[in-house]
C-alpha cells in the first residue's frame, strides 16, 4: 500500500469514528391506540369533552413512563355521530395506523356497525358511552367492552320515577337507533309490569329534524309524563316544537344523551328545559368520591373547563388499556383483550369501581338525576339533584 493511500484511509477513519461514536440510539416509536369520538354532528359538544378526558389519561401515562417503556399515542378519528362513518374510522385505524385496540366508538349504533369487524381483526374496543343493551346480544360482544353502564340500569331509574311518583300513563318518544330502542324496551317492560299504561310509543328519525307529527300524536294521547331519548340536535328540535304545541305542561323525563346540550347554541330548547317539569338521568359518580374529585381537578387544570358526562369513563378506558398492554408485555389485540377482563375486576376508576361481566359490560355504577337550572336571564347550568347508586 502506498503512503498516500494509507494517509487517506487514516483521514477517513478520523472523520467517521467520532461521528459514529456521537450517534444517539434510535428512540422506540410510540405505541398507537385508536380513539373514535363524535367530534362533529349531533354530539359534537359531548365528543369534544370526552376526547379531552382521553388525552388527559394519555398525558398522565406518558408522564409516568409510558407503556412498555414507550410513549402512548392516541390517534383520534371523528365518527361525526354517524354509524357508518365510525365503521370507516375503525377500519382506517386498524388497516392504516396499525392499532391493536380502540377507545370508543361513543354511540351504540357505531359499536354495532363495528363490532363484527373488531372480532374478525381481533382489535378490541372499549366504549365509554355506548349504553344499549342490544350490544350484549351480539356474537361479538366480548370484543366490545364498556366502561359505561347499560341502559337496562338507566331505563330502570327512569321507569321507577314514573312508578314511584304515581303516574298512570306515559308516552315514549325515542330515536330509531339501538340507543333509543334499547331504552324504550326496558322502560316499557318495567312500567307496564307495574300497571302504567303506555299510550304512545314512537320511534323517530334523528336526522329528520321535524317532529310535529310525532308530537301531535303524543298531544292527542294526553299522557301524564313523556319519556324522550335523543341527542343534542334532534332533542333541541323536539323541545322547541313541543313548546309550540303546549306540551310544556307535561312532565318530561329524558336520557343522558341530552345532558350537556350547550344552552347558548339552543336557547329556545334551554328555556323549555328549564321552565318545565323536566328531569334527566345520567351516569354520575358521587361528587365526594376521592378518585373522581382528583380526576376533576386534573381535568380542569389541563383544559380550563369542567368535564362532562363520560369524560371519567373514557379516562378510565384509556388507563385500563395501558395497564392491559403493560401486563401483556406486548402490543397484541388478543392479549390486550385478556388483560382488560383480568383488570376489570373492581378496578378503582375515576368513574367509580369497574367490574366487567363475561360480555364486557360494566356491572354497576351511580346515576344522577339532573335538571337544567336558569342561573340568570338566558344563562343556565346543569345540576344533579339526586344520586342513585346501583
Amino acid at each position: 500500500m502506498s503512503k498516500k493511500i494509507l494517509l487517506a484511509l487514516i483521514a477517513v477513519v478520523l472523520v467517521v469514528v467520532p461521528l459514529t461514536a456521537c450517534t444517539e440510539p434510535a428512540e422506540e416509536p410510540p405505541i398507537k391506540i385508536g380513539g373514535i369520538f363524535c367530534m362533529t354532528g349531533a354530539l359534537a359538544a359531548m365528543g369534544d369533552l370526552i376526547s379531552k378526558g382521553a388525552l388527559l389519561a394519555v398525558d398522565e401515562i406518558n408522564a409516568d413512563g409510558g407503556v412498555l417503556g414507550r410513549d402512548l399515542e392516541l390517534i383520534i378519528e371523528d365518527s361525526a355521530t354517524n354509524d357508518a362513518t365510525a365503521f370507516e374510522a375503525y377500519k382506517k385505524l386498524v388497516e392504516v395506523n396499525g392499532v391493536q385496540v380502540v377507545v370508543g366508538p361513543m354511540i351504540s349504533g357505531a359499536v354495532m356497525s363495528s363490532g363484527a369487524y373488531a372480532q374478525d381483526m381481533q382489535v378490541p374496543m372499549v366504549s365509554p358511552s355506548a349504553t344499549s343493551p342490544l350490544i350484549t346480544d351480539q356474537t361479538w360482544t366480548q370484543w366490545a367492552l364498556r366502561t359505561c353502564t347499560l341502559d337496562d340500569l338507566q331505563g330502570g331509574v327512569l321507569a321507577n320515577i314514573i312508578i314511584d311518583e304515581g303516574y298512570d300513563t306515559v308516552a315514549i318518544l325515542v330515536q330509531d337507533t339501538p340507543y333509543g330502542i334499547g331504552l324504550e324496551d326496558v322502560i316499557t317492560e318495567i312500567v307496564e309490569d307495574a300497571g302504567v299504561e303506555v299510550v304512545e310509543s314512537i320511534r323517530y328519525d334523528e336526522e329528520k329534524l321535524d317532529y310535529l307529527t310525532e308530537l301531535n300524536a303524543i298531544k292527542d294521547a294526553d299522557p301524564d309524563v313523556i319519556v324522550q331519548v335523543g341527542y343534542h340536535t334532534d332533542s333541541a328540535i323536539v323541545y322547541e316544537q313541543a313548546d309550540g304545541l303546549g306540551l310544556g305542561t307535561k312532565v318530561w323525563l329524558v336520557s343522558e344523551g341530552v345532558v350537556g346540550m350547550p344552552p347558548e347554541n339552543y336557547p329556545a330548547a334551554a328555556a323549555f328545559m328549564a321552565g318545565t317539569d323536566f328531569r334527566g338521568c345520567t351516569l354520575a359518580p358521587e361528587p365526594d368520591e376521592p378518585a373522581y374529585v382528583a380526576f376533576v381537578v386534573r381535568y380542569e387544570a389541563q383544559w380550563n373547563e369542567s368535564p362532562g358526562v363520560y369524560c371519567d369513563t373514557v379516562y378510565d378506558a384509556v388507563k385500563l388499556i395501558a395497564l392491559a398492554i403493560e401486563d401483556a408485555g406486548e402490543y397484541d389485540g388478543q392479549e390486550i383483550l385478556y388483560g382488560l377482563y383480568e383488570l376489570g375486576d373492581d378496578y378503582a376508576g375515576a368513574s367509580g369501581p369497574i367490574t366487567f361481566d363475561t360480555n364486557g359490560d360494566r356491572a354497576s355504577a351511580t346515576y344522577g338525576i339532573w335538571k337544567l337550572v336558569e342561573t340568570a336571564p338566558g344563562e343556565y347550568e346543569y345540576s344533579i339533584i339526586e344520586y342513585i347508586p346501583l
